[in-house]
């Protein structure tokens, strides 16, 4: 059995699956691991920041606009779990039930799942630890000024309904969590630097093996992990060999259509006092150096998150769905990841970022020659932009409202919010980094492709929408359902 690509759903699936099938990944990234600096889980960003890294790949995304965001991918084995998916959530129940019905499961099955791989308790092993995040006075002020406005306190893994609270991290007492975590007893072959060129069928459509840029590899299974660019630009390819008989069953597959991706909307917020955001620890070496001391001491601090601390399902427009994501991040910025030429802001402050959790605007992948071309359309939908100026204006009204008001010296940008709304959204939203959609109409129940034996997809592309306004938990999920699936109907 062959897994392509060795990714989040990638190494969950071989993980599960090593214990009944001789099984093989293969990774085209050929690192295994970066240096130890970049487990602590605030200092990931210096990957970001970082031009002439060798572990993140950069590519712009272009708005209808013209303006180009930067999108990053991952050169590492774990993939997108070891760079990303750090801010933790389950999502709703209600979405869920929807998207499992298509593979004859549910959400009771999906629970057990998750009680299997994650785990609040820092002493458990093997699996992906959880803690929440560290609070300070605007976190408490965000939450009792949310609560004054009737939204209640809760649990942030859960969305289907409105409610606040701490966010929770994928990490454990020092160190970042992701799906290596889980991955000890490595049973499994695993191939980096090797990249696969064609899938390879018998004239009935039965998957024989693969071609990469190295050799031809024979398998019975090939089960596609490489993500929504990954899996969807394998199997561009191999449609576009349907002039070889042996690929005439992938003609009518639509593959690399409706793939969709979040924005990412931020407010900067300045403050009347110090209050211990990155904005003034990343100027002063001494505050720096204090930081890792308090995070090695094991006392709460920033360290343990990428910045984002608390945060607020809503239902903005009011339809008994929760739509929209608000979180306190404890930095304010120019762009994301210094992607403007700025990083942190020079005086104390802080941003609260937006994020619309089922957007309906959708987009293409597409291969031009030996690129790949990506483009998720985002503000296509006009409604998506209706419900970020909702966003817009309950974030300000929220800010100006006692007692977190007291605290705030400026709001920036409050005038262009106000009165040029939808041009401050299509000049300050970024890439959420998560890509879903693309294959989800290529397969079966089993995850099986459709005119094909043998040949499977799980990961993102196979999501026709959001459980969450994160998708690591969701890619980590599925690929664990995925698992149980195949090894009930392959022994």
């Amino acid at each position: 059995m062959l897994i392509i690509g060795g990714g989040t759903a990638g190494l969950t699936i071989a993980n599960n699956l090593q214990k009944f099938f001789d099984v093989e990944v293969i990774e085209k990234s050929k690192f295994k691991k970066y240096p130890l600096i970049y487990k602590v889980p605030l200092l990931i960003g210096l990957l970001f920041r970082n031009k002439k890294t060798k572990y993140i790949s950069k590519r712009n995304l272009v708005l209808s606009n013209g303006r180009h965001i930067p999108f990053f991918e991952s050169n590492l084995l774990g993939g997108a779990s070891t760079i990303n998916g750090c801010v933790h959530m389950l999502g709703s129940e209600l979405e869920w039930e929807s998207i499992l019905q298509k593979f004859n499961t549910n959400y009771s099955e999906l629970l057990d799942s998750y009680d299997k791989l994650y785990s609040k308790n820092q002493k458990d092993s093997n699996k992906i630890n959880l803690m929440p995040s560290s609070q300070n006075i605007i976190d408490e002020l965000f939450l009792k000024t949310l609560n004054l406005k009737n939204i209640p306190s809760g649990d942030m893994n859960f969305s289907d309904s409105e409610s606040c609270g701490p966010i929770f991290n994928t990490t454990r007492k020092y160190f970042r969590s992701s799906v290596l975590s889980f991955v000890k007893k490595k049973l499994f072959k695993l191939i980096t630097n090797e990249t696969v060129e064609n899938i390879l069928f018998d004239d009935n459509g039965k998957v024989t093996g693969v071609k990469t840029n190295l050799r031809t590899i024979s398998s019975d299974y090939i089960i596609l992990s490489g993500g929504v660019i990954g899996s969807c630009d394998m199997l561009l390819r191999a449609k576009k060999e349907s002039s070889n008989l042996k690929n005439k069953f992938l003609n009518n597959l639509n593959i690399g259509s409706e793939i969709k991706d979040h924005t990412n909307l931020r407010i900067n917020v300045l403050t009347k006092h110090n209050i211990g955001s990155l904005n003034e620890i990343s100027n002063n070496f001494y505050k720096k150096l204090f930081l890792v001391f308090k995070h090695f001491s094991g006392k709460p601090n920033l360290m343990t998150g990428t910045g984002a601390t608390s945060a607020a399902h809503l239902d903005l427009n009011n339809d008994g769905i929760i739509d929209t994501r608000i979180q306190i991040v404890q930095f304010s910025e120019n762009g994301r990841h210094g992607s403007d030429g700025a990083f942190f802001g020079n005086k104390p402050g802080f941003s609260i970022s937006i994020t619309s959790i089922n957007p309906e605007s959708k987009g293409e992948l597409k291969i031009d020659g030996l690129r790949n071309i990506v483009n998720p359309n985002f503000l296509s939908s006009k409604n998506d932009i209706e419900l970020l100026k909702l966003a817009l204006k309950y974030c300000i009204k929220l800010l100006r409202s006692e007692p977190i008001s007291q605290h705030i010296l400026k709001i920036e940008d409050e005038h262009s919010m106000e009165n040029n709304d939808e041009k401050y959204i299509y000049s300050n939203i970024f890439s959420g980094h998560h890509l879903i959609g693309g294959a989800h109409d290529a397969i079966n129940s089993n995850f099986e492709v459709h005119n094909t034996e043998g040949l499977y997809i799980c990961d993102a592309s196979i999501f026709s929408k959001y459980a969450a306004s994160n998708i690591h938990s969701s890619v980590v999920l599925i690929a664990d359902i995925f698992s149980k699936k195949f090894i009930s109907n392959n022994l």
